[in-house]
Order: C-alpha cells, then sequence, then structure tokens
C-alpha cells in the first residue's frame, strides 16, 4: 500500500512541477492562475496586428493548459488522500 501511495505522490509532485514551468509560480490550492493580457481587448479602434492575434493564441492556449494541469493536480491530490485514509484506517484496525 505504501508503494501505491508514493507512486501516486510522485504523480502529483510532477504535476505541481508542471505547474511551476507553465506559470513560475508553485502551485497553492486556492490559487487562481494570472490571467494574460488580452491583446484583442484593446481599443477597438486600435488594429490587431498578425503578431498580436498570435500572441493572443498563444496565451489562451497557457490559460487552458493552466487550468487542465491545475484540475488534474486537485484530481490525484484528492486520489493521494482518499489512500492515506483507507491505509490509516487499515492500520487502526
Amino acid at each position: 500500500m505504501q508503494d501505491e501511495v508514493a507512486a501516486e505522490v510522485n504523480i502529483l509532485l510532477a504535476l505541481k512541477k508542471q505547474f511551476k514551468d507553465l506559470t513560475g509560480e508553485d502551485f497553492a490550492p486556492a490559487q487562481q492562475p494570472k490571467k494574460s493580457e488580452n491583446v484583442a481587448g484593446k481599443a477597438t479602434t486600435e488594429k490587431t496586428s498578425a503578431v498580436d492575434t498570435v500572441k493572443t493564441i498563444e496565451a489562451a492556449a497557457s490559460d487552458a493548459d493552466v487550468k487542465l494541469v491545475k484540475e488534474q493536480i486537485e484530481s490525484q491530490g484528492q486520489k493521494v488522500r482518499e489512500m492515506k485514509a483507507s491505509g490509516a484506517a487499515k492500520v487502526m484496525q
């Protein structure tokens, strides 16, 4: 059981590292990822260049990646907590 928990914890740690690589910040459960500047949302009189459009698309993809990794971290964290709780209950009986 301990080896299984350790393997799941390693997955969780890898996800947290991926989050830090994407955002530059450590994961905190209540943390909301920083919103990227929406280049397309600038004044309507300003023309959007191809470079600005690419930056907007990259920022949206990055935000989606951060959201996905955050959801995976939360799910994996819940799995680890449940495994530890079930293991603790078995030891106490």
